[in-house]
């Protein structure tokens, strides 16, 4: 059977976090609480004070970087270059806060002279050149990047099957049955995700992004397909997901922190090398950066999915039907590399059958630190993210062959933790741990599951 649990790679600010916490910055790497006002208007006093002290004016740039304000801190530091004496790493730093705020073309600017002032040491010279790649990346009207992942996951329940002994047929309790309880089982599976944007050079900044994602399985216990009915092996899958739309700041002048995305979205699966369905629809997405640490979006997605006929899938055409999703997160940098996520959403599957059919709420909370390796060779910093999803799945029928008495209700509770450790920039170890609980108000439908991956990841 298909998982829908199957981790995501990353969150989209980790990346972000993996490049900047490797510049050695003194004023901006170390993770300290949010300063006060009192001690930025100190700081400030100090640089009045001593107009020409170099140490003044980078204590106060740290202070008003700490606290969030990146333009504060830029003007801080642009004052330093009047400095003949002004040291090169102020340009790197530069070069990092105008790459946080976007202006990628600026921090090129700043990171190329600070590459060739020959006063900056090695260590900061390889930093700032492996920025400045990515810089250059995005600066490209054509922008292509990806990852794929191979790795092996150890399921203690990959199949859903209930916890419970016995189960409903009919409304009537009976033996679930030797063979149709939980069992463990590997598999070895490859993630990719290739992503492009295309920039239409306009005033309202529009772009053409396209995502893909890709994942393909197999299973230690299934050694040969079959489509026979009754199977209790979990199913080897290979499926394809992807939107493309334009991307574009709506009120560029007034409101210039607003993006929106309007798109089509579409996907395909086989199980066992047959078809097993297809989805097509549309969205839009969108966010909204109200300022240099807080992060707004949200989505709307409205598609339809399509099961094939299969023998060893029981009335498989009406598994299908039309979705309707909402969905809103905020995204705050709590201090230096550490993000707080939050998201709440809304589901609505209008299934072909009454008890298909399902709405409910969902929300996630998630936390990222990014750290100093505690026992890396590559000097890379780790990130791990720990995160809680719940979901409700109120169904709108009863199901006759399970309890015509009774409609389903579902709650879905998953924990999780992910940790990536680079080896270099572009190769990383990944490891997931994952446990879901799912209590249904129907014996049949009730399950855990607990997963452990381990996975190495290439970034292009």
């Amino acid at each position: 059977m298909i998982d829908k649990k199957t981790p995501i790679l990353a969150t989209r600010l980790v990346p972000i976090a993996l490049c900047l916490s490797t510049i050695t910055a003194p004023a901006f790497s170390q993770s300290t609480p949010l300063p006060t006002a009192q001690e930025v208007e100190q700081a400030f006093q100090e640089v009045i004070g001593k107009a020409a002290s170099i140490e003044a004016r980078t204590k106060y740039a740290s202070l008003l970087v700490r606290s969030g304000n990146f333009e504060g801190g830029i003007a801080a530091l642009e004052g330093l270059l009047i400095a003949p004496d002004a040291p090169a790493s102020i340009r790197v730093e530069l070069g990092v806060l105008y790459f946080r705020l976007g202006s990628y073309a600026i921090s090129e600017t700043y990171l190329r002279a600070a590459i060739d002032d020959p006063r900056l040491d090695p260590p900061q010279k390889r930093q700032a050149e492996s920025l400045l790649r990515e810089v250059v990346r995005r600066n490209q009207r054509s922008q292509l990047s990806g990852s794929l992942m191979l790795g092996v996951r150890t399921q203690s329940n990959p199949t859903a099957a209930s916890d419970n002994d016995p189960v409903y047929y009919q409304g009537n309790p009976i033996a679930r049955g030797k063979d149709a309880g939980p069992k463990s089982d590997t598999d070895v599976h490859l993630w990719g995700t290739l992503d492009h944007v295309f920039d239409l050079d306009q005033q309202n900044e529009a772009s053409i992004v396209t995502s893909l994602v890709m994942f393909a399985n197999h299973y230690n216990s299934v050694s040969s397909y079959s489509n026979e009915a009754g199977s209790t092996k979990p199913s080897d899958l290979a499926l394809i997901a992807g939107s493309t739309g334009l991307r574009f700041k709506p009120m560029r002048l007034t409101a210039p922190a607003l993006s929106i995305r309007p798109h089509l979205v579409f996907g395909s699966a086989s199980a066992n090398g047959n078809s097993y369905f297809t989805a097509g629809g549309w969205g839009i997405d969108g966010d909204f950066r109200p300022s240099e640490t807080l992060l707004l979006g949200g989505s709307y997605e409205n598609g339809r999915l399509v099961f094939s006929a299969r023998s060893d899938i029981a009335n498989s055409q009406v598994l299908g039907g039309s979705r309707q999703s909402l969905k809103m997160y905020a995204t705050v940098e709590t201090s230096t590399n550490q993000f707080l996520s939050a998201e709440l959403g809304y589901v609505d599957f209008d299934g072909n059958a009454p008890y298909t059919a399902f709405k409910g709420p969902q929300a996630k909370i998630g936390y990222t630190l990014t750290y100093p390796a505690p026992i890396s060779s590559s000097g890379l910093p780790w990130t791990t993210t720990l995160s809680v999803h719940t979901q409700q799945r109120d169904y709108r029928g009863a199901d006759a062959t399970v309890d015509a008495r009774t409609v389903r209700k579902d709650t879905e509770w998953r924990w999780s933790m992910m940790n990536v450790m680079p080896v270099t920039r572009a190769v990383s170890v990944q490891l997931q741990l994952d446990h879901t609980n799912i209590p249904s108000n129907i014996p049949n439908y009730t399950h855990t599951n607990t997963a452990g991956t381990l996975g190495v990841i290439w970034k292009y």
